[in-house]
């Protein structure tokens, strides 16, 4: 082919491309969230957020009219628990669930963290991160892994949040065994009844002190620990926000905050939390979040996810 009949067919080709590109729609610029941040500065949202995750700073966290991180009418959805609306909710979930070393506590305290994935773009920032916990009430250190998709506001606020707990179920079964070697258990059955047995007490005794008059949910301390050892399951690891044990383990650190909230998810009927209210399909279809967690508007079409 001569040298004239490629560059005819060069320039067919260069002035053919725009048309092509008009073919996929790209999202224009008043689909762009308001508020676009650098990489360096959602790094640095990020990394505020571990910050003040960790004991004791999520202490102050959990007092005081107006967070710091959370914007007021955040969403946020965690896997093996439920779905957390607005500011005053989520401090005392995020924080105050892991805030206090002296109660009896699952996962205990986090005291520190490592950022091993991440990546980020226009308001939304994607990580990975190992949080270190310091179980107090087994005297053991947990590594624990959480995936996290963040929307920060204008503010610097985070809008809305998904978190996954990566492999809990392993991290559940590891405690289990550690527990079951200090008791010196013979059997998984024997640690089992051995938490339960724990767990109760310290649930009954926040009803006992907190959940008094219109918010009192047991007749007695008895009838309380009755039924969170007979009436239902301990739990397993997704079942962190059904009709178990371990539900009303997460809930109890939050009745002090609010007992007229939380004191009916300790309480039999479990409030709107502790319940078997949703099949496996359910759960992973639910329509929840009002934005897209695809930037630059992409998607909205055909996330199943979109309220």
């Amino acid at each position: 082919m001569h040298l004239s009949s490629l560059l005819i067919a060069a320039l067919s080709i260069y002035n053919a491309a725009p048309c092509l590109a008009t073919k996929s729609k790209s999202p224009t610029d008043s689909q762009r969230p308001r508020s676009l941040y650098t990489f360096d500065e959602l790094w640095n949202l990020e990394k505020k957020f571990w910050d003040e995750f960790l004991y004791p700073a999520n202490v102050k966290q959990t007092r005081g009219n107006e967070s710091t991180v959370f914007a007021t009418d955040v969403q946020g959805r965690v896997d093996i628990t439920r779905t957390f609306d607005g500011d005053e909710l989520n401090r005392e979930y995020i924080f105050g669930l892991f805030s206090e070393p002296s109660r009896v506590s699952l996962v205990g305290v986090p005291v520190a963290y490592s950022i091993t994935q991440f990546s980020a773009n226009d308001n939304i920032a994607s990580a990975t991160t190992v949080v270190t916990f310091n179980a107090t009430t087994f005297g053991i250190l947990l590594p624990v892994t959480i995936d996290t998709w963040i929307e920060f506001d204008g503010d610097g606020k985070i809008a809305q949040y998904d978190a996954t707990f990566r492999w809990f179920e392993y991290l559940l079964d590891q405690i289990l065994e550690s527990v079951g070697m200090k008791i010196n258990a013979t059997s998984p059955t024997q640690t089992v009844a051995y938490m339960s047995d724990l767990l109760a007490k310290s649930i009954c005794a926040t009803h006992e002190s907190s959940c008094k008059g219109a918010n009192q949910q047991y007749n007695s301390t008895e009838a309380c620990y009755d039924y969170l050892t007979k009436s239902i399951r301990f739990g397993k690891s997704y079942e962190l926000g059904r009709n178990t044990l371990l539900c009303r383990e997460v809930h109890e650190h939050m009745v002090p905050y609010r007992p007229d909230v939380h004191c009916s998810h300790i309480g039999p009927s479990g409030g709107s939390y502790c319940v078997d209210d949703t099949s496996y399909s359910q759960t992973v279809l639910a329509k929840y979040f009002n934005d897209s967690w695809i930037p630059y508007g992409y998607g909205k079409d055909q996330d199943i996810w979109l309220a």
